[in-house]
């Protein structure tokens, strides 16, 4: 009988360790700010069919687009998210900014779902297969609004197994770090948010930042940092759609001008200011000498 209750309580502690622990962001404010994540296991990067990517990595560092080069003459990129990206047809003004720049060809498509996370994605299959299609430059990974910070286990292991697919079929992942909410929202009543939209938004960008760090080859689009000192600069510039969540067409091109300069590696140029359609010259000019501004 001792024998017997002996290997129940090892059978009960072994299916115990298994829980997912609750997901922890340190507090931005904190000196623990810059420390990243590193205990995602190797397992967790298999492909939904449970295909293991060749040259997985997950050891090495992300390697942000140097600012400001020569631009490819020729991308191929696959966005990969939800409404964020299809509201106002983000893949869309990216190809036609490239064109107007006269210095790089974006060809685009897209697999978006409304309120998808990247877990429903892996899970649907649709985009995993896609990307083992072959044939990408660049993959641009948007997460659920506000999961990396309201279940960041979560987005930390299908981003790092999206990740890893794409370097293993010779692409460059590309993380859109998106924006908070609205001031005002709902959210912020929620203790996990941080109560207010500057420390929400740093959060936003500290788990993508961290996840970006985690497959060598990545690069994070700061898209939330340049939303968020836009606010700050330019008030009058109204960059949320009416529901304080999704982007307005000012919104749309200024994550636009971020993502150019992540997958290129150079600032767009005053000619691609005509392809903001909705917006303003002086605002479309505004946004891009900001988005320009930050760092990469």
């Amino acid at each position: 009988m001792r024998l017997l209750l002996t290997a129940l309580a090892s059978a009960l502690a072994l299916a115990c360790s298994d829980a997912t622990p609750a997901p922890t962001l340190p507090r931005p404010d904190a000196a623990t700010d810059a420390t990243p994540v590193t205990d995602v296991a190797a397992t967790d990067v298999t492909a939904p069919d449970g295909t293991a990517p060749d040259g997985a990595d997950t050891d090495g560092a992300a390697a942000d687009a140097p600012p400001d080069v020569a631009a490819p003459s020729r991308l191929r990129v696959l966005f990969v998210g939800n409404s964020y990206t299809y509201v106002n047809d983000l893949p869309a003004l990216l190809a036609a900014m490239a064109r107007a720049s006269g210095a790089t060809a974006i060809e685009v498509d897209s697999v978006t779902v409304g309120g998808a996370t990247l877990r429903n994605h892996w899970e649907t299959n649709t985009a995993p297969q896609r990307i083992m299609a072959g044939g990408w430059d660049a993959v641009v990974l948007q997460e659920q609004s506000v999961t990396p910070v309201l279940n960041y286990t979560e987005f930390r292991t299908y981003g790092v197994r999206f990740a890893s697919l794409i370097t293993a079929n010779r692409a460059r992942p590309v993380y859109y770090a998106t924006w908070p909410r609205a001031a005002g929202d709902a959210v912020y009543a929620q203790a996990w948010s941080g109560g207010s939209l500057p420390v929400f938004g740093r959060r936003l960008d500290q788990a993508y930042a961290q996840v970006g760090a985690m497959v060598a080859g990545s690069t994070v689009a700061h898209v939330g940092t340049a939303w968020m000192a836009s606010l700050t600069a330019n008030p009058t510039i109204d960059l949320y759609a009416s529901d304080g969540s999704h982007p307005s067409v000012a919104g749309t091109w200024l994550a636009a001008c971020v993502l150019y300069r992540a997958l290129t590696g150079a600032a767009p140029p005053p000619a691609v200011d005509g392809a903001a359609l909705g917006v303003s010259a002086a605002d479309a000019r505004t946004l891009r000498e900001l988005a320009a501004s930050q760092p990469p």
